[in-house]
């Protein structure tokens, strides 16, 4: 022993040593053990806090109070330490002998013999309990979302890297990323007000935590995204019921005040590999979510080396519109539509066409993803603008009259107020109005993510005097309200259900109904891929009103337009151009 200890031990000596002793025991839990680890002495303090009384404590090991908390490297650093014969600091949870968890910080020294050999331990401990659990409530709350109470986007990513982890160290074991998000949310949330849509995220909330197993992790990624780490649920259901629960759970009506609103939900899902980076496995869930989404949605669709394909083709199409717009690659089409009544052409459709440098020229249905990407549709959406400034005036120099133009708005262009406000001003600019344009609008984007201001939109432009086409006319699930909501004027049945309308009378019957159906809200009938003169004849004879298609005239340019005051069909028939 030092000269330096010998001088406290003697001074402490000349003290009240039952003071001192007084203050160790009230302030430190002391323990000391010998060099199998084995209890010797323990003080009063010890056993207070450990609920355990000395004659338990002295000749067992500190076994006896292992919560369990600390895995098996966390103590071999610590014996490590005290047997080469160094001090060893840190923090360890307890169980005491009633359960409850305690922590302690603290101070382990090894006790040396005269020749210098560790013969024993004293461990002297600081409770620390509330501290951490203050941190860990602190620790939890930058991990949770305060709404749902679920894992937020801070925690989802360290509980992602963690299961990663763990697939490395068990790779048989099947672990899954899901990804989803709701919609209809951000409708209810603007009909119904905020408390609503938080009402939603609740129940959907609770439905998930009661629907995946306790130990798998439920998160909340921010508005209405979700996504879930699947392991131990797999152990009692297959991946495939899972998901057909986790589909159903989102589409079940949910109460609101006095009020039932629904949500749905398209799903992706990647296998969590160890090979992969967490960053990799979201941008794959993510991948097939969008796939999902592009199949229509209420459906999960699982993450493959097929769609990965997809998405770097998707890319690349992005990529090089871009570029192509910036080149002036993009040029307006036009198609004839031919009324039945008249045998004339009264309407004409604007059709994208891409002079793409390695594919040739490209139609819309080629790179449809571009109509899907905002920022690629705000540069494009001036372009489109002008070139309808100079194909107007083209046509007001060289015709006496045209056609009704039908234009084809996507979601981006009826929330893109900019793009309509410039079409408005240049159909004003050339002397038109708007009564003689015909805006087409598809049904499953009024079915989508934010139909609600689609639908207001659509409400303003019939205001203005636009006509409106219901594009699509039979293929999604939108609501007939809608047609009494919005003042269409016209439907479009899409050549999807007239290809074998000559030879199935279903599909004759299917096209006939539709009509019918269309006609009782006094909508005029276009019905889109006529090829042949038996559809048209049998279009004819079930009371469609215009055809479209190849048999009355390809899209074409608008220079060639102004030469083709007569279209020629097929069958040599001359069909005039003329204005409504």
């Amino acid at each position: 022993m030092s000269l330096k200890h010998d001088d406290r031990l003697r001074a402490l000596t000349h003290q009240d040593s039952d003071f001192w002793a007084d203050v160790v025991d009230n302030v430190l839990i002391v323990a000391i053990t010998d060099v199998r680890g084995v209890i010797t002495y323990v003080n009063d303090r010890f056993c207070e806090i450990s609920r355990y009384p000395r004659e338990e404590l002295l000749g067992a090991t500190h076994r006896i109070v292992n919560s369990g908390y600390h895995d098996a490297s966390f103590f071999r650093q610590m014996y490590r330490t005290i047997r080469a014969g160094e001090i060893w600091r840190g923090n360890i949870c307890n169980r005491a002998k009633d359960g409850t968890l305690y922590w302690v910080a603290t101070t382990i020294m090894p006790k040396h013999n005269s020749l210098g050999a560790v013969e024993g331990y004293v461990a002297t401990r600081f409770e620390i309990t509330e501290l951490m659990n203050t941190r860990d409530r602190l620790k939890s709350l930058a991990a949770t979302d305060p709404l749902t109470g679920l894992f937020n986007r801070g925690g989802f990513n360290n509980v992602l890297q963690t299961a990663v982890e763990d697939k490395a160290q068990n790779i048989t074991r099947d672990i899954m990323l899901v990804m989803f998000d709701l919609d209809g949310f951000k409708q209810i949330n603007d009909i119904h007000g905020h408390h609503a849509g938080d009402v939603v995220l609740k129940v959907i909330s609770n439905r998930l935590l009661a629907l995946v197993h306790p130990e798998d992790a439920v998160c909340r990624l921010g508005g209405d995204e979700f996504a879930l780490i699947l392991n131990h649920t797999l152990h009692k259901f297959p991946l495939s019921l899972m998901l057909e629960k986790l589909l159903a759970e989102l589409e079940a009506p949910i109460e609101v005040g006095n009020t039932m609103v629904n949500v749905s939900g398209s799903i992706g899902v990647s296998p969590i590999a160890s090979q992969e980076s967490a960053e990799s496995l979201q941008k794959n869930a993510d991948i097939a979510l969008y796939a999902a989404k592009r199949a229509g949605g209420h459906q999960a669709r699982m993450f493959d080396i097929t769609l990965h394909q997809h998405a770097l083709e998707r890319a690349q199409i992005l990529n090089d519109a871009r570029e192509g717009v910036m080149k002036d690659q993009f040029e307006l089409y036009y198609q004839p539509i031919m009324n039945f009544s008249t045998g004339k052409c009264d309407q004409i459709e604007a059709l994208l066409r891409w002079h793409h440098p390695q594919r040739g020229l490209l139609a819309a249905e080629s790179f449809r993803d571009v109509f899907l990407d905002a920022a690629l549709a705000q540069v494009m959406s001036p372009r489109l603008v002008k070139s309808f400034q100079n194909d107007m005036r083209m046509w007001n120099t060289n015709l006496d009259a045209y056609p009704n133009l039908t234009i084809n708005l996507s979601r981006l262009d009826l929330l893109n107020i900019g793009f309509q406000n410039d079409l408005e001003a240049e159909i004003k600019r050339q002397g038109g109005k708007a009564s003689d344009y015909v805006l087409e609008v598809s049904e499953s984007v009024l079915a989508g993510r934010r139909s609600d201001r689609v639908l207001q939109r659509l409400q303003e432009l019939s205001a203005l005097g636009f006509q409106l086409t219901l594009d699509d006319f039979g293929l999604a699930t939108l609501p007939i309200s809608v047609l009494r909501t919005i003042s269409f004027t016209q439907a479009k049945i899409s050549r999807r259900l007239v290809k074998e309308i000559e030879t199935d009378q279903q599909s004759r019957d299917v096209v006939a109904h539709l009509i019918g159906l269309a006609h009782a809200f006094g909508l005029s009938v276009t019905v889109s891929g006529v090829e042949t003169k038996g559809q048209m004849d049998v279009l004819r004879e079930i009371g469609a009103d215009r055809i479209q298609g190849f048999y009355i005239s390809p899209p074409i340019s608008a220079a060639n337009l102004v030469l083709a005051e007569h279209i020629i069909a097929p069958d040599h028939t001359e069909i005039t151009l003329q204005a409504s």
